[in-house]
């Protein structure tokens, strides 16, 4: 099998010898060696590229193999650095990289071990690393600045920087940056809110447009029998612990679930203070004294409702990135998405970046080199290597174009195992754009459907979050402020909706409370971030 697999390889490699146009980098780094091999990829005029009319002759392959070690989220299990992206880069470039891997319960600790023990790595891949993160280490000098490396050696993500305007969405707030990014293109941040269609035509009812019409629906999930079963055991809506927030864009709030805020017209609206999350609580608070939503909606898991959905017809509205997660793909299209009820620019969005998907320590001894092998993948052809691997291997096209994905081959298994065996795009952001081919070629039903179901919520989407830089001293602040706040937050929210506090009664007392906690300070600081967002 080995055989055959590097024999793929060689035929993938000796591909991208000749399609490699949109990897060619401007510089070559001073220290590095010299190339052997060299071809010249001009592409023709039939032929696609995403780069740079100017960029010259690549660095690749090394003449002799330099090492890296690394850092990174492991694919669910798998080992990053023997995924077939990985492996055809490999053999590509002659970088070889020593990846340590984590899993995702411990991704957070062991990287922060690391980088406190001193003891850490030359690159950061795919590591979850926030902004927070990485300015923290950035102004320790651990992290290199990139700015200088992504204008000389990155002209694939520079022109992408240049085309969406996203430059200030990855600088710290000292003015440099410490991070690469993963590029998708504008996408809805936050789950929606899927009904069940199938119900609703059963009852012979429309999709519900306003609050009092969803009542009206949730009351007859419940009560009339739309499963047909003739047992009383339909939920409204089904929200395990922390999802009822996910509702609020139905009420008109695009908030940003990491800042608690909304933006509008240069402001930064604090939601949990706000006279829409008022009426937000009104609404959950009347609809668990009807029990039209799960009683243990603060308790219950993803697990819980994973189980629900796999062994039964029960779930009338979920709260989720998409309902297949838990009802299986045989009942997803049963599922639609339901549109906000305060018309457009109510649907949390981001503009698709995913921050820390590398980062670069002062123990690399050529930055530029990791630089200019990260830039292939933010060209089209890279793209669809980082996301779908290699065709013939882990996707096939049809004569339309379309992609479909291998899963009885080498790296096969279902669509999940071949993704996390094969491919470099997985839970965390990894330096990647989004390959067209990625959404607009996909020939399997549940993905597909996914995507359009999104897709057509994009349209009540309100200005993509922004991405917010602290101050070191306002970083401090906030840290402080936030934890306190928050858990005081959802303490009140769930005393609310399961009618241990009367709202009415206890909301002057609750503004009052947050006030004194440093709600006003918390919002000052992230407008105040907000603000320089704006101006650049």
């Amino acid at each position: 099998m080995k055989k055959r697999v590097w024999a793929l390889l060689l035929a993938v490699v000796l591909a991208f010898s000749v399609l490699a146009g949109c990897a060619k980098q401007e510089n070559t780094p001073a220290d590095s060696k010299e190339p052997s091999n060299q071809t010249d990829p001009t592409p023709s005029g039939d032929d696609k590229t995403d780069a740079p009319a100017e960029a010259s002759q690549d660095v690749f392959p090394l003449a002799e193999t330099y090492n890296v070690s690394a850092f990174a989220f492991g694919n669910t299990g798998e080992e990053l650095d023997k995924t077939l992206t990985m492996q055809v880069m490999e053999e590509r470039t002659n970088i070889h990289w020593d990846i340590s891997t984590a899993s995702q319960a411990e991704l957070s600790e062991k990287r922060g071990l690391s980088f406190n023990s001193g003891e850490y790595y030359d690159v950061y891949i795919k590591s979850g690393i926030s902004a927070t993160e990485a300015f923290q280490y950035g102004s320790q000098g651990i992290l290199i600045p990139l700015n200088d490396l992504i204008d000389q050696y990155m002209p694939n993500l520079k022109a992408l920087l240049d085309e969406q305007d996203l430059w200030n969405q990855i600088t710290s707030a000292d003015g440099n940056i410490y991070a690469l990014p993963q590029l998708n293109g504008q996408e809805l941040a936050a789950p929606a809110v899927y009904i069940n269609q199938k119900w609703l035509d059963n009852l012979g009812m429309k999709l519900p447009t306003t609050q009092d019409e969803f009542l009206d629906v949730l009351r007859a999930f419940v009560k009339d029998d739309p499963n047909g079963d003739g047992a009383n055991d339909e939920y409204g809506i089904y929200c395990p612990s922390g999802a009822v927030e996910y509702t609020l864009p139905l009420f008109g709030v695009a908030m940003d679930y990491s800042t608690y805020s909304m933006y509008d017209n240069g402001n930064a609206v604090f939601v949990p203070t706000s006279d829409v999350y008022h009426d937000f609580l009104a609404f959950w608070a009347q609809a668990y004294t009807e029990k039209l939503i799960n009683q243990d909606c603060f308790t219950a898991s993803w697990d819980d409702l994973n189980a629900i959905g796999a062994t039964s017809d029960t779930l009338g509205t979920i709260p989720t990135y998409g309902a297949y997660q838990h009802v299986g793909t045989e009942r997803d299209e049963e599922y639609v998405g339901l549109n906000p009820f305060n018309g457009k620019h109510t649907m949390p969005s981001g503009n698709g970046l995913g921050y820390g998907a590398l980062c670069i320590t002062d123990k690399c001894t050529n930055p530029e080199l990791i630089c200019q092998w990260a830039d292939y993948f933010y060209c089209e052809e890279g793209a669809i290597l980082g996301r779908m691997g290699v065709a013939g291997v882990t996707f096939s096209l049809d004569d339309n174009g379309m992609y479909e994905w291998i899963t009885d081959g080498e790296w096969g298994g279902d669509i999940t195992s071949v993704r996390n065996k094969a491919c470099m795009f997985g839970w965390y952001p990894a330096p990647l754009a989004k390959a067209k081919l990625f959404d607009e070629g996909n020939t399997n039903p549940e993905e597909l459907f996914l995507y359009e179901q999104r897709k057509a919520l994009l349209e009540y989407a309100a200005e993509p979050y922004p991405t917010l830089n602290w101050t070191e001293d306002e970083l401090a602040e906030r840290a402080d402020l936030i934890t306190t706040i928050t858990s005081y937050y959802y303490e009140y929210m769930a005393q609310v909706i399961t009618g241990q506090l009367d709202l009415d009664a206890t909301w002057d007392e609750y503004l009052s409370n947050m006030d004194a906690m440093g709600a006003s300070r918390l919002h000052e600081i992230d407008q105040a971030a907000y603000t320089r967002y704006l101006e650049g």
